[in-house]
């Protein structure tokens, strides 16, 4: 986070891969940083060879002009709660 304000990022996005994307997420949420996580069924494939990296540059791309859709994510009690309700049934 402190790299990210240092270079004055304001937009962030991701995609919403497992479960990889929550704790960076709940660290940008309090921030003056506007965070899509975006669904990676809804991001066309860099044709070619799968890197992290042109994955990034792709989602990087896509959100500089505006063509990403963030997927909806509960407010922060919410989601405490889905967990707490989630640790005692899922055990």
């Amino acid at each position: 986070v402190d790299w990210l304000k240092e270079k004055k990022v304001t937009h962030v996005a991701m995609e919403s891969t497992g479960v990889y994307w929550k704790p960076v997420y709940n660290l940008l949420e309090t921030e003056p940083i506007e965070v899509l996580v975006v669904n990676a069924q809804h991001i066309k494939a860099v044709p070619g060879r799968k890197t992290d990296v042109k994955d990034a540059e792709w989602i990087a791309d896509l959100l500089r002009h505006g063509l990403l859709k963030g997927s909806y994510i509960p407010h922060r009690a919410q989601r405490e709660l889905r967990e707490l309700n989630w640790s005692v049934i899922g055990a």
